[in-house]
């Protein structure tokens, strides 16, 4: 399985569900704007200047329904901070952001696997420890992940309500 089975997968998708669990992500298709945000750039990208909220904006539009559930640790990594920044686009784009302490429960602690759960086929997006990408693979039985997916709903806040009480310097 590659990105473009994942991309395949996603484009028959109507509920689309992604929990994130790593400290820091080094994507290639991040390298440009996570410079231009060390450099103290918070120009937040929009349907019109990035492709993949287009995306999220066009299916979105046409009924799918995109949702993401952030667990952090304290303290934020830059990357997380770059991230949760970032992710007031996607929520202008039509994507629901979630994001949870993992302090704030004793069952966030499992919570450390990245995965996508389309429809209920599930996903597993493999990093490694500095969170280089690796590979998508499809999981067996996707019971885990969706009891995973609820237990990152229970324990999560919607984006902004996050970033009111937590991170207001980080608000757009």
């Amino acid at each position: 399985m590659d990105l473009t089975d994942v991309a395949a997968i996603a484009a028959q998708s109507s509920d689309l569900f992604r929990l994130e669990a790593q400290p820091t992500y080094l994507v290639e298709q991040e390298a440009d704007d996570f410079a231009a945000w060390r450099r103290g750039d918070r120009t937040l990208s929009t349907p019109d200047t990035h492709a993949w909220l287009a995306h999220i904006r066009d299916t979105t539009a046409a009924g799918a329904r995109w949702t993401r559930v952030r667990v952090l640790d304290y303290p934020l990594t830059e990357y997380s901070e770059f991230e949760l920044h970032g992710y007031q686009a996607n929520q202008r784009a039509g994507e629901h952001i979630y994001v949870a302490d993992r302090a704030w429960s004793p069952e966030l602690a499992g919570l450390r696997e990245d995965f996508w759960l389309f429809d209920g086929t599930v996903v597993r997006m493999l990093y490694d420890q500095a969170g280089h990408f690796l590979r998508p693979e499809l999981a067996d039985d996707p019971r885990p992940y969706q009891g995973m997916c609820a237990i990152g709903l229970r324990h999560s806040v919607p984006l902004l309500d996050f970033l009111t009480d937590h991170e207001p310097r980080l608000i757009a």
